[in-house]
Parts: structure tokens; sequence; C-alpha cells
């Protein structure tokens, strides 16, 4: 069992680093560092216990308080990728039995360390109660996000994300069934009441190794379909350049103007007014969704009509966010994070943004800055003479 606990505080780690340097930290990847998180000390501090306490029943019946978040960081994740503008502060209700469970773990464990022996009263209660409540908890949140899921329009999610919640609510539920086998076995083999708790706990840390792989697999496969975007989008404007040399643009122009303009105006428009594209994550199934427009309409008005892939229309948007809001700070002189301004403009990391900025700009952001400066310097001192 040590080896899995291990392991799998390993394993939490190596997809904390993955999703702290390879997303960006949008509300439903820091759910998911939440979540690593909680899992890394769950695991670490099991380890700490079964290798250095060397009472029994504190190693093998306290109820570790941390798994009172798996359930609700699972629903939340589920409602930031099915609902619009949802807020996380808004169900802070959510973490109150982790609050109350973690309040009863430090007072056992305090008395432990002051009386240097343990309260078995006080213990069989904070067991008893906090079995109640992790059982509740992470019963409901993972049904409750396997029925959001299952009730929402199929073009609303992802197919990965649909999958990662699903599958994730499922190993917090067998989690729980596991609860019910342990009384069950308990009730009828006494006598086997050490081998049950180990195995059932290692049953449980084995579960939570697999939701780190899952997280981790997910964080892989979000980095390759960003690479296999980039090529399609580069794969496409080598397309373009070649219609454009055969002369057959401007007939097509005057074609997609008869059947798209209207449309195109009322998803610019929605883009622009709503500002879609700052949600990090949007995508052309999201886009169809929030303007009620059919995806394959909008892919046909962005490479026969606007003659540009979806990215880059979206990223352009982007990036006059971004220099507005740098302009705006060198006006008040405050102080200029280009990496903040970009995941706040909508980009998802460092080196897509760098990229972009470039290609569509012609220069890097800090060239940017610095010709913004400069000319700042100039009209200045224009007006001054």
């Amino acid at each position: 069992m040590q080896y899995i606990v291990i392991l799998g505080a390993f394993q939490a780690l190596v997809a904390l680093w993955l999703l702290q340097f390879k997303e960006r930290k949008s509300p439903s990847n820091y759910l998911f560092i939440c979540l690593l998180s909680a899992i890394a000390v769950h695991l670490t501090i099991k380890f700490v216990i079964f290798n250095f306490i060397p009472d029994e029943s504190i190693r093998h019946q306290m109820n570790t308080f941390i798994g009172a978040s798996y359930g609700p960081l699972i629903y939340l994740y589920t409602l930031s990728k099915t609902r619009k503008e949802f807020s996380i502060v808004g169900k802070w209700y959510t973490f109150i039995p982790l609050f109350i469970l973690m309040i009863g773990y430090l007072t056992v464990s305090c008395v432990f360390f002051v009386l240097n022996r343990v309260d078995q009263k006080l213990l069989d209660l904070y067991n008893d109660f906090s079995l109640i409540v992790l059982f509740i908890v992470n019963l409901y949140y993972p049904l409750r996000s396997l029925f959001i899921i299952n009730t929402v329009k199929l073009k609303a999610l992802e197919k990965a994300e649909y999958d990662i919640v699903t599958r994730i609510s499922y190993c917090i539920l067998f989690m729980e069934l596991g609860v019910i086998a342990s009384k069950a076995l308990l009730n009828l083999y006494p006598e086997e009441n050490q081998l049950i708790n180990i195995s059932i706990r290692t049953i449980a840390y084995f579960l939570l190794l697999v939701i780190c792989l899952l997280i981790v697999r997910k964080s892989l496969k979000t980095e390759i379909n960003e690479i296999a975007e980039n090529e399609s989008d580069n794969d496409f404007k080598v397309a373009v350049n070649q219609n454009h040399n055969e002369g057959e643009q401007s007939l097509n122009t005057i074609d997609y103007e008869v059947k798209f303009s209207e449309l195109w105006q009322k998803m610019d428009q929605s883009v622009k007014q709503k500002q879609l594209f700052r949600d990090c994550e949007l995508n052309l199934d999201q886009l169809a969704l929030k303007t009620e427009i059919n995806k394959y309409q909008i892919s046909e008005m962005l490479n026969g009509y606007k003659h540009k892939p979806f990215y880059r229309y979206i990223n352009e948007y982007r990036i006059e966010y971004f220099k507005n809001m740098v302009e705006k700070a060198i006006e008040k002189n405050e102080n200029i994070n280009f990496l903040s301004f970009a995941y706040e403009a909508g980009f998802k990391s460092k080196s897509s943004f760098n990229r972009y900025f470039k290609e569509i700009i012609g220069k890097t952001p800090s060239e940017y800055y610095k010709s913004l400066i400069n000319e700042t310097k100039k009209q200045s001192f224009e007006i001054s003479a």
C-alpha cells in the first residue's frame, strides 16, 4: 500500500507540473490544480503517518479530511464547462464539509500530540462523523456532475471534457462503494478488521492514482490538439495562397458576399460585443453554440469568405484587446505584465501568444511596447515644444 501512496503522490505532482506550465490557468484548470494538490497532500500525509506514527488506530482508522474536496471539485469543474459566466466564488458553500472535517481532524491530531496517546472516544466520534460526511459529499457531487453532463447538449461539451468528468466521477463513486463494502465485510468478518481496512484503503489510493493519470492524459491530449490546430492553420494558409495565385479569390468573394454578408455581421458582432474571444477554451463548436450559427457555416464563412482560419480570426481580436490594455496602462502610467494581459485577452499559453502576435503585428510584444513608448515620448515632446 505504501508504494501506491508514494507513487500516487509523485503522479499528482507530475500532473500539477503539466497543468502549471503546459496550459493556460483558466478557472477550470485551477480546479484541476486544486484537485491534484489535494490528492498529493492527502497521499503525502498518509505516507508520513504510515512511516512515522506508531499508533495503529491512527495509522489505519483515522479518516483524512481532504477527501471531502474531491466531489465538490469535480462538480465545480463540470459547472465551469457547461454554464456560461460561471463563478466559482458563488459555490463557496460546497467546501463547508471540508472545513468542518478539517477542524475535527486537527483537533484529534492536537489531542494526540499533547497527550502523547489516542483519545479513543474522540477518535471514534471523528471517524463516525467524517465517514458519514465523506460518503454523502462524494456520493452527491459526482452523481450531480454525471447528471449535468448527460443533460446538456452534446455540442456544449467536448468529448474530452465529457470523458474526464465521467471517469473521475466514477472513480470517486467507486471509492465510496468501498466504504459500503468495508462495512459489510466487517460485519461478516470482524476478526479481519485490519486486513479489510488495509485492502479498502489500498483500492482507494489506487483510484486516486488513476484520477491523476486521467488528468495527465487530458493535459497531453490538449497539447497535441493545439499542435494539430496550428498545423491545420498553416495548411490552410498554403491553400489560400494557391487559390490567390490562380485568380479565383475575387470570384469566390462575390459569391460569399451574397451568401454570408448578414450572417457574418451577426456572428462578428456577437464575438466583439460579448467578447467571446476572451474565453481561452473557445473552439468552433462553442462559438456555434454561443452565436446560434451552424458550425459548418462558420467554418465556410471563415475559410471561404474571410480567408482566415478560426484561430487566426479569434486571435486577431485577442491581440487587439491586448493592445488596448497596454495603451491604457501606458496612459495611466501603470505596471505592465505582458503574460497577465495575454491571459486576460484569452490566450491559453505564452508560446501561442508570442507566435500569433509576431505573425499578426509583425513585431514581438516587447518591440511593440518599445515603439509605443517612443511614440508617446515623441508626442509629449512635440506638445511641450
